[in-house]
């Protein structure tokens, strides 16, 4: 596991390449399958991926509402706080697109609602999916790939993060990707993440 600090955890990619690969080609697991690729792809939270709608699979990038956040106000002691409404740019590239679109095909084989403001990720009552019981479903998935970790949802979002700052060692980048209202929101979960790199610095240095 990568560690960011005590209480963040993410997938390494080998536990992330396993977890997916159980879940691929279980007919039990088609739902969970589309729901976790779609958040391993997008960092999207557990609750705006389960906000998505019917219409949103034909879409290759769209708009989601980020949970609103405080800003505090300079001429009111009284109301020092402010909500705010932010959204965020999610990019579904070609290969989650087609994954989508045969996840459709199997709703309708399920008989579950194409309409266009229909949920995109229902439960059994074909009504949408909550939260609580995707974190269930995932603990469960988790054993059985294999990885002996206490890990929820959220830590699917945090193995995006972790993957794109390694990659790009850009926390504006990662910043913007996963709709962080501030990059020291960034910094502090993942500028730890890496302590490999401090010895890389070291023997870079060293080269002179």
């Amino acid at each position: 596991m990568f560690k960011m600090n005590a209480n963040i955890k993410c997938l390494t990619p080998q536990e992330e390449e396993r977890f997916l690969d159980t879940l691929r080609n279980r007919k039990d697991a088609e739902r969970a399958y589309m729901l976790y690729h779609l958040m391993l792809v997008t960092g999207l939270r557990i609750s705006e991926a389960l906000s998505l709608n019917v219409e949103h699979a034909g879409k290759a990038k769209l708009e989601v509402k980020v949970k609103g956040w405080t800003k505090k106000k300079e001429r009111s002691p009284k109301q020092s706080e402010e909500k705010k409404n932010r959204f965020k740019t999610v990019y579904f590239p070609k290969v989650l697109q087609k994954h989508l679109k045969d996840y459709l095909k199997v709703k309708a084989k399920k008989g579950e609602s194409l309409l266009l403001e229909a949920p995109l990720f229902v439960s059994r009552n074909s009504v949408r999916i909550s939260p609580r019981q995707v974190q269930r479903d995932f603990k469960m998935w988790v054993k059985m790939s294999g990885i002996e970790t206490d890990l929820t949802p959220h830590a699917l979002r945090h193995t995006v993060g972790t993957r794109l700052l390694k990659k790009y060692k850009n926390a504006k980048l990662v910043q913007k990707y996963l709709g962080h209202s501030d990059v020291t929101t960034t910094l502090r979960y993942y500028v730890d993440v890496f302590p490999e790199d401090l010895e890389e610095a070291a023997e870079m240095l060293a080269e002179r």
